[in-house]
């Protein structure tokens, strides 16, 4: 009985699948926004994750390593983008 349930729900599953995209795909470049701040935006955000892993704070205070680490990391992430510093 518990299987045909299983198999009952896979069914419908497979049936509400449909073939077309789901509404909202469409990406479209904001008008306001470069692609140098959307870069620095991920940039950030990649950094961010990264401090978090090592366990590190996310934003350190200038006198810490840490801060230096964030800005070699931000530095590369940055450069892998096509960017270069300055």
């Amino acid at each position: 009985m518990r299987y045909r349930s299983v198999a009952a729900v896979l069914a419908m599953l497979a049936a509400s699948c449909g073939t077309a995209p789901p509404a909202g795909t469409d990406w479209e470049a904001a008008t306001s926004t470069s692609a140098r701040d959307a870069a620095l935006s991920e940039c950030d955000e990649q950094v961010d994750m990264r401090m978090q892993l090592r366990g590190y704070p996310r934003q350190p205070s200038p006198e810490t390593p840490q801060y230096r680490y964030r800005e070699a990391f931000f530095d590369k992430c940055m450069r892998d983008k096509g960017y270069e510093p300055g």
